[in-house]
Order: structure tokens, then C-alpha cells, then sequence
């Protein structure tokens, strides 16, 4: 992709982003009620996202081993904990330790800023290998602690020392626009750096980071004009930084583990069959009654007879262990018909009882007149290659069951991150935050299904997305108890993994809106869900036979916080497009290209 066409993309999601938290904006004046609602659920979409990355992160350096994305990872844990001191502190909510202020929660904001900008400008002069002494879990672990622990404790302690973030009138303070300013820059400049990054190496998930350090350093200046388009920006600016961790730290690595597998088996198979090309192989010739009238050296070198001790002998004497003779006598009977017989693997034996595995090709020798007199059989010891091969087959299956157990630990921790999220709600008598709860809760949820499938799957660079969506909307029925309302599936395909997430998130949106407004009053139905491949694309539907979108809204500039991230990801994650159909209830189709 072109310069032109990653600034282009980056510029669409921008806009895109801020024009729906814009319009959610909007909402603050006309309701506060609803402002607040808006408020927590835009920033609840960066501080899961934060989290996520460093569970993502933490697991997957078992077996990457790799520093960069691991400090990154630690540097959202502490980033996203300030964030969430952030939203405890909003004024409207219950005293978090002190008591709630403007300038409490806009200091809060600014020091998870400033960390954020001095960590990923510190992440650039990370690599692989880089400072194992300090940049490792324990390390990093104790770091957090006390860095939250200071950092904490001087801002409600010490809180007449702090720069003031608001005027008398409310209005943002010189320091806050500064530091507005400031760590934008840094982010940007860090986007640069990591920029030449890319070019040094070519490592195609830098450009993923590029992406989110650049919107991230745009939702920090829009947050002081807009609250609710900052905090989307900044969740988009994470969910690519959650992409960019998650292709370097677990989808190249196997990938590049699967391609280096296949280039040592091939480097093995190329070095014995070099050693035995150029070495002289066991070349031992029998009469038709099994009697050896020809040994060779090698033949004296790999079985410890020598030729006047085995000529004249019973070949199967020799060599041939007990348990086997009658397959050496159903190769024999072959070569009588005058077929050859190769590249049979068996076992034989030395002259000390030592038994090697051995690859034997049999041919028949023929007189004057086309008759078989004798065999000639070409002996190769194959002990150190069948050797090789086990060890490499225990090798592929080792790394498996560790990229398997990651993907085990990411879907575990998420889990526990919608666990929390439904404890939090239990608290809560507020109807409709109890939905926002549940919405993030499914959310979450929804990319947990995505690793829980690659833990059962065979192939961890595909999803079975029928099997995916089937377990996702029985959770959702579940969820909601509409056992009048039936599933029909049609998904004819299996899905990447930069599609899969972004689908599995679309299905759980519209699927949601469908069981919360298509059957009221205990009406019946049916929502379907297909996916197929058409002419080079994708096709997903999702839709139902209630009452029906309705005429007068607009799905692309609704205020529904779940349309429009179905929007969202649609035009700038999957690059496709969507319609919908209400001429049976409710359809939406979306094309898109799926994996390149």
C-alpha cells in the first residue's frame, strides 16, 4: 500500500471517529442523563482495550521472548489504571479515595497522557534482545507497582502541588493545553520514528502501530474540545496497537516458526540425502534360494560381516531379525515376479544384534534370457534420519501445544475481564447501564470466542466462523432469554484472523439490536445470519423478520453507539461496505474482500 493510501486511511478513520462521537456529543446538551451514559461507555472501550493488550502481551512472551511488545504491553497496563482513576474521579461519581473534582479527574487524564508518551517514545529503542535484564516480567511488574503506588499517592496527597487544569470558569488552564500539545507531539514523533522502524526492517505490524500512535495523538487534542470523539479515538488508537502486538507477538512468530520447521526438515532431508548420494550404500546380491553371493565394503562397514564371512550364508541369517522374515519373504516373492521393490523402511540387525533402521530397495537380476537368477538389494541406514524426524515432529508438536496454551491463557483473562464487568453491573439499578454493561460484557466476550476457537482448532491462522457464531448468539440468547426467537445459519467459510475479529464483533451488534427491539410484546421469530464467498468477496447478512428497521432513521447517522461502530468496522477495518434491506423486516448485507 502507497504512502497516499495509509494516509488516506488513517485520515477516513479519523474523521470517521470523531464525527460519531460529534454526534454523541450532542447528546450531553439535550440530556444529561444520556451524556453521562455516552460519556462512560466511550471510555470504557479503551480502558478494556488497554487491558486486553497487556493480557495479549504478558502470555505471548512465553514464546516470543521478545522485550518490545512486552513493555508495551506493560506500558498500557499502567496507562489504562490511570485511565480508569480517570473515570472514578468524574464528578458525578462516588468519591474515589478523596473527593471527586474537575481538577481531580483532569490530573488524572494528564498523567496517564504524559506516561503514554513517554513510554511508547521509550518503546522505539526496544528490540529484540534489548536489555533482558531489565526488560522482563518480574521487572516490569514491580516497576508498575511502585510507579502506581508514587504516582498515586502524590496526586491525592500532595494535590496543592499539581499545576491547576481548569480556570475559575471551568475553562481548560495553559497546563492542560500544553500538555495537550506536548504528548501529542511526542506520539507523532514517535510515529515517525517507528516509521523509519519500518523501512529498516519491513516488519508490516509496525505499520498497524504507526496507525494508532497517529489517531492517538489526534484523540489527545480533539479530548479537549470533544470528551466523547477523544475517548473513541483513542479506543481505535488502541484496537491498532492491538492488532500490530498481536500479529508481531503470536501470528508471525508461528507463522515464521511453522516456515523455519519447514526449512530445517528440508535442510535434514537435503544432508541425509547428500550423505547418502555421495557414500557408498549396502549393496548385497542373493541367489533365488536367499544366498549371499555378493558383500560389499559398505556393506562390511554397516553390518560387521565381512564378505568371506557372509558369503555363501543365508541373507535372512544375517540381518534379517526373526519378527520379520516374512516380510522379507513377501519382498522377495515381488521381485520373482520381476517387479522391483523400493523404498521400504525396516528394521535389520548387525553382526553384534544391534538393530538399525534401514530404507532397502530390492531389484531382480535377470540372465540372457530375461530370467531372474538373482537380487540385488541397496541397504541405506536411515537410524539418524528416523531419529531427526521424531525429534522434529516433537519439536512442531511442543511449539503447538504452546501457542495453543497462549491462546488458552488470552481467552481465560478475558473472561475474567467480562466477569468483572458483570460484578461491576451487579451494583448497578440503572437500567440502561446495565445494558451498557452487558454490550461491553458481550463485546468482550465476542473476541474471547475468537481465541477459545484457536485453542480447539488445528490450523491457528483460520476460524471455523459457523462454529464461532453459533456459540456466540447461544450466549447472546442466553443472555437476553428470547427462547421465541430461532437462529438459521448459512456460513459456508472459514474467516482470518483480521476478519474474524472485526465479524464476530459486527454479528454480536446487530444481533444484540435485534433480540433488544425486533420481537416486542412476545412476538416470535427468526434471525438469520450467512456468510459467503462471491466473485472474489465476502459476503456476511445479518438480519431478522421482526418489525422492522425503522423508515425514518438512518443506520449511518443513528446515535446508536453499536451501529455505529458496525459502521466503523466495516469501512475502515474490513475496507467493505454495507446496505440494508427492510423489504422483510430487517437485512443488513455487508461485502468486503476478507483475507489478502
Amino acid at each position: 500500500m502507497t504512502k497516499k493510501n495509509h494516509t488516506l486511511k488513517v485520515l477516513t478513520t479519523i474523521v470517521s471517529i470523531f464525527l460519531i462521537g460529534y454526534l454523541l456529543e450532542s447528546y450531553r446538551h439535550i440530556t444529561p442523563q444520556a451524556g453521562d451514559f455516552f460519556e462512560i461507555s466511550t471510555e470504557l472501550l479503551p480502558f478494556v482495550m488497554s487491558f486486553s493488550i497487556f493480557v495479549l502481551t504478558w502470555h505471548a512472551y512465553a514464546k516470543n521472548m521478545d522485550p518490545h511488545p512486552l513493555f508495551i504491553g506493560a506500558s498500557l497496563l499502567i496507562i489504562g489504571t490511570f485511565d480508569m482513576y480517570h473515570m472514578l474521579s468524574h464528578p458525578y461519581m462516588p468519591d474515589f479515595i478523596t473527593p471527586n473534582s474537575q481538577q481531580k479527574e483532569a490530573v488524572f487524564w494528564g498523567a496517564a497522557r504524559l506516561i503514554s508518551a513517554l513510554l511508547f517514545f521509550a518503546s522505539v529503542f526496544i528490540y529484540k534482545g534489548s536489555l533482558p535484564r531489565w526488560i522482563n516480567k518480574p521487572v516490569l511488574l514491580i516497576s508498575i507497582n511502585i510507579l502506581n503506588i508514587v504516582l498515586l499517592n502524590t496526586m491525592l496527597l500532595f494535590p496543592e502541588y499539581l499545576p491547576a487544569m481548569h480556570y475559575p470558569d471551568g475553562s481548560f488552564s495553559t497546563a492542560w493545553t500544553l500538555l495537550a500539545f506536548l504528548t501529542s507531539a511526542i506520539i507523532l514523533y514517535t510515529g515517525y520514528l517507528y516509521s523509519r522502524r519500518f523501512l529498516e526492517t519491513g516488519q508490516k505490524s509496525i505499520v498497524c502501530l504507526i496507525y494508532g500512535f497517529i489517531i492517538l495523538a489526534f484523540s489527545n487534542l480533539v479530548y479537549s474540545y470533544y470528551e466523547y470523539s477523544g475517548h473513541l479515538l483513542k479506543a481505535a488508537g488502541y484496537f491498532f496497537i492491538y492488532l500490530a502486538l498481536f500479529k508481531s507477538s503470536i501470528e508471525q512468530p508461528y507463522e515464521k516458526e511453522v516456515v523455519t520447521e519447514k526449512e530445517l526438515r528440508y535442510e535434514t532431508e537435503e544432508k541425509y540425502r547428500s550423505l547418502f548420494e555421495n557414500a557408498s550404500d549396502a549393496i548385497i546380491m542373493v541367489d533365488l534360494e536367499d544366498n549371499v553371493t555378493s558383500w560389499n565394503t559398505s556393506a562390511e562397514r554397516i553390518f560387521g560381516w565381512t564378505a568371506e564371512e557372509a558369503v555363501g550364508k543365508k541373507n535372512a541369517q544375517l540381518i534379517v531379525p526373526g519378527d520379520l522374515v516374512q516380510d522379507k519373504d513377501l519382498f522377495i516373492y515381488q521381485a520373482k515376479s520381476g517387479r522391483s521393490v523400493s523404498g521400504i523402511e525396516t528394521v535389520r540387525v548387525r553382526k553384534d544384534g544391534t538393530r538399525l533402521e534401514v530404507s532397502l530397495a530390492i531389484s531382480p537380476i535377470r540372465d540372457a534370457n530375461q530370467n531372474v537368477i538373482g537380487f540385488s538389494s541397496i541397504t541405506r541406514d536411515i537410524t539418524e534420519r528416523k531419529r531427526a524426524e521424531d525429534q522434529i515432529k516433537q519439536s512442531l508438536k511442543e511449539k503447538e501445544v504452546l501457542l495453543r496454551e497462549i491462546h488458552h491463557r488470552v481467552k481465560n483473562n478475558m473472561q475474567i475481564i467480562s466477569s468483572l464487568l458483570r460484578l461491576q453491573s451487579e451494583s448497578i439499578t440503572e437500567e440502561k447501564y446495565l445494558d451498557m454493561f452487558k454490550d461491553c460484557q458481550n463485546r468482550v466476550i465476542s473476541m474471547s470466542l475468537v481465541h477459545e476457537k484457536l485453542y480447539y482448532s488445528k490450523d491457528f491462522t483460520k476460524i471455523d466462523f459457523n462454529e464461532y457464531v453459533n456459540d456466540m448468539v447461544d450466549g447472546l440468547f442466553e443472555s437476553y432469554g428470547l427462547g421465541r426467537v430461532v437462529l438459521k445459519t448459512e456460513i459456508e467459510d472459514t474467516l482470518d484472523m483480521d476478519s474474524a475479529i472485526p465479524c464476530g464483533l459486527i454479528v454480536n451488534e446487530l444481533v444484540t439490536n435485534s433480540l433488544k427491539y425486533a420481537f416486542p410484546d412476545g412476538r416470535k421469530g427468526e434471525i438469520r445470519i450467512a456468510l459467503k464467498k462471491t466473485g472474489g468477496e465476502m459476503g456476511l447478512t445479518v438480519g431478522d423478520n421482526g418489525i422492522g428497521f425503522p423508515e425514518e432513521l438512518d443506520f449511518r447517522k443513528t446515535e446508536s453507539l453499536g451501529l455505529q461502530l458496525v459502521n466503523l468496522l466495516v469501512n475502515n477495518q474490513l475496507e467493505g461496505h454495507i446496505n440494508l434491506d427492510r423489504s422483510k423486516g430487517t437485512e443488513f448485507q455487508i461485502r468486503f474482500k476478507g483475507a489478502k
